[in-house]
């Protein structure tokens, strides 16, 4: 396999719960830049084909931050309902063509277009039909998906959305992209995860 066309998924609907009062960790500015906003441009600098963004908390305040760049804005009126509702929002717009999507959690500060690639390729190496990225040993996000699993997917129930695939790793097809470094797994649920952070990365 190579040369796969794959599509991204930004996962940008969720009300931020734990984040506390204020606007939703969405908004929340890394390097004076909203935290979607920076995830998407990550995102558009990879190999990806396609860029859909699912919104649903604040949808119009968040989509209006994205004013400018390639991608696809995706409502999910029934966020609340959970990250299955998202997933499967963007199932039906991804494009006919696509032989799989990554999955893109908008709350990781330091994801790389190089960690989207490496899925990629890895994808297109193995055909293993779900790619995850681990440190060790421990699953991480984004996950790459076949489009031989989106029935599948489409299934998928509450707030835990594509990990109920693959579990802890350990089912048969899951192909594993071991990381050096997790970096580029740390997310922000909090605020201060946010603080903790940004004092992590007061060099930039």
């Amino acid at each position: 396999m190579s040369g796969a066309r794959v599509s991204g998924v930004i996962l940008a609907a969720g009300p931020s719960k734990r984040f506390g009062k204020g606007p939703p960790k969405q908004l929340l500015e890394i390097d004076g830049e909203p935290m979607v906003r920076r995830t998407c441009r990550t995102a558009l600098a990879s190999r990806l084909r396609q860029l859909l963004v699912v919104v649903g908390h604040e949808s119009a305040t968040v989509g209006a931050v994205l004013a400018g760049l390639a991608v696809e804005i995706v409502d999910n009126p029934l966020y609340a309902r959970g990250q299955s509702r998202s997933i499967r929002a963007a199932l039906s717009r991804i494009e006919l063509h696509a032989e799989a999507a990554v999955f893109i959690p908008c709350d990781q500060p330091f994801l790389s277009a190089d960690l989207i690639d490496r899925l990629i390729a890895r994808f297109e190496e193995t055909g293993g039909p779900i790619v995850v990225p681990t440190f060790e040993g421990r699953p991480g996000a984004p996950v790459l998906i076949s489009s031989s699993f989106f029935a599948e997917l489409s299934t998928v129930q509450g707030d835990e959305g594509a990990r109920q695939l693959f579990g802890g790793g350990d089912r048969p097809g899951v192909v594993e992209l071991p990381l050096a470094c997790e970096r580029p797994l740390l997310d922000i649920d909090t605020r201060e995860d946010w603080r903790e952070l940004l004092g992590r990365d007061s060099s930039t």
